[in-house]
């Protein structure tokens, strides 16, 4: 008879369902117990627990398969307290746009993503960090702040703020900045840069299609001055199309130095980290992850 393997699975009760049907979870839950697992169900609440405060608690328990079901804002806490540690992140896509999992190569419907994670296969997934702060979609300055902040405020059904967002967005100031990429410096004077880990960003967008959350490497999106409409439609195209209209300036490395007389903000995955000048590092393979 065969070793069965315990499992804490994490819930976020009022997740968003883009991809998913009324009763996969259940379905879920049958098909990883079928596969081996003992589903040890523990759900997040609006005052707590967090989706970081049950992972670390999991660990503590000596869980050593920690799954996750809900969309980024909940699979992203979860996956930094697992970081250092030898439990392995699976991923039930139960969110809005699901950047990580999608950007991983994980099935978006979630009974296909239980069948990954039944399968057991494991990969290293790459992370960024930036003042001390995790990120697995976008590192960036200028605009990147407001796209994400729209898409997360979106996700969570308040449009008024997200099209408040949007309206910043579009109508930000450029900066000069200096990037220096693995010891190499070039200068823009640009509206946005994004230091991408994952290719998928804001609302699924394909910014850099090419990025690849396993290869020990951070790309760098220098999005140039431009007017605003030719920005406008620019985004449109790639929201119409699923690929960049016109690609940016692309640099790729371990380690992106910005820095710019101005002390512009930095934000980790739509989180403030501080202010230019600051150093980006890929910390290669720093999460287990079923995929």
């Amino acid at each position: 008879m065969s070793v069965r393997e315990r499992a804490v699975l994490i819930v976020n009760p009022a997740a968003g369902k883009r991809h998913a049907e009324d009763g996969d979870l259940a379905e879920c839950v049958r098909l990883l117990g079928a596969a081996g697992f003992d589903i040890d169900r523990r759900d997040t609440g609006a005052e707590g627990p967090t989706s970081a405060d049950l992972a670390k608690s999991a660990v503590a328990d000596g869980f050593r398969v920690v799954l996750v079901a809900g969309g980024d804002g909940t699979v992203a806490p979860a996956a930094i307290a697992l970081i250092g540690t030898e439990a392995t992140l699976g991923i039930l896509p139960f969110g809005s746009f699901m950047n990580i999992a999608n950007g991983l190569g994980i099935p978006l419907k979630p009974v296909d993503a239980a069948r990954v994670i039944a399968e057991r296969k494991v990969k290293r997934s790459d992370v960024g960090e930036v003042s001390g702060k995790i990120f697995f979609e976008t590192c960036g300055i200028g605009m990147d702040a407001d796209m994400f902040g729209a898409a997360r405020l979106a996700e969570r059904g308040r449009w008024g703020p997200a099209l408040r967002r949007i309206v910043r967005w579009a109508t930000a100031n450029t900066h000069r900045i200096e990037v220096t990429v693995d010891g190499k410096t070039e200068r823009h004077g640009v509206l946005q840069i994004l230091i991408v880990n994952s290719p998928y960003y804001g609302w699924a967008l394909p910014i850099v299609p090419n990025a690849d959350m396993t290869d020990g490497l951070l790309d760098v999106a220098i999005f140039p001055r431009r007017g605003r409409l030719e920005l406008i439609r620019w985004m449109a195209t790639i929201w119409h199309t699923g690929r960049p209209g016109r690609p940016p300036r692309l640099l790729r490395g371990k380690v992106i130095e910005l820095a710019s007389s101005e002390a512009v903000p930095v934000h980790a995955d739509g989180q403030i980290a501080g202010r230019l000048p600051v150093t980006v590092r890929c910390c290669e393979g720093a999460l287990r992850v079923f995929a």
